[in-house]
């Protein structure tokens, strides 16, 4: 079966990347079983890039910045590549989804998934990397976001 999204070669080279710009971390791996929506989303940002990045940023209370979806709360994030610092583009997702100015301190672990169709075994597998990187707020009003003292992160990350 055929991969889309890059191969485990691309994920490799982009661990070692991060790894050399960002130091050690932990790494995990697991598979992931999406509705066909949620497949076809992630196929779509495989295009944009090789990393999905979560960002979790706290204040100086201790709380989480959350963006406020149409049902449930989520840690801003991105969708990362080689072409832009991970670290910039982080930074830039916080700020323009939320108005809200961090610094990142750096990538807490990283999850290798493979990402399957459930409803279509014939499906690609998708390859991703999911990044979860940790910032401290710096400034700004939270336009579109709100602070809350439980993270809403996937588990898979």
């Amino acid at each position: 079966m055929e991969s889309v999204g890059g191969s485990r070669d691309v994920i490799g080279e982009g661990i070692e990347a991060l790894q050399q710009h960002h130091g050690p971390f932990p790494v995990n791996q697991t598979t992931l079983s999406l509705s066909p929506d949620a497949y076809d989303a992630a196929v779509e940002r495989a295009c944009d890039g090789f990393a999905d990045v979560y960002v979790r940023v706290e204040n100086d209370d201790g709380e989480v910045l959350h963006v406020q979806g149409e049902d449930r709360r989520r840690v801003p994030r991105c969708v990362g590549g080689s072409e832009t610092p991970l670290s910039e583009r982080a930074r830039d997702a916080v700020a323009d989804a939320t108005g809200i100015d961090c610094t990142i301190d750096g990538i807490v672990r990283v999850t290798i998934a493979g990402v399957r169709n459930a409803e279509d075994t014939d499906a690609e597998t998708v390859y991703r990397l999911l990044v979860l990187v940790d910032a401290v707020y710096d400034g700004g009003q939270t336009e579109r976001g709100v602070w809350a003292t439980e993270s809403e992160i996937p588990e898979f990350v």
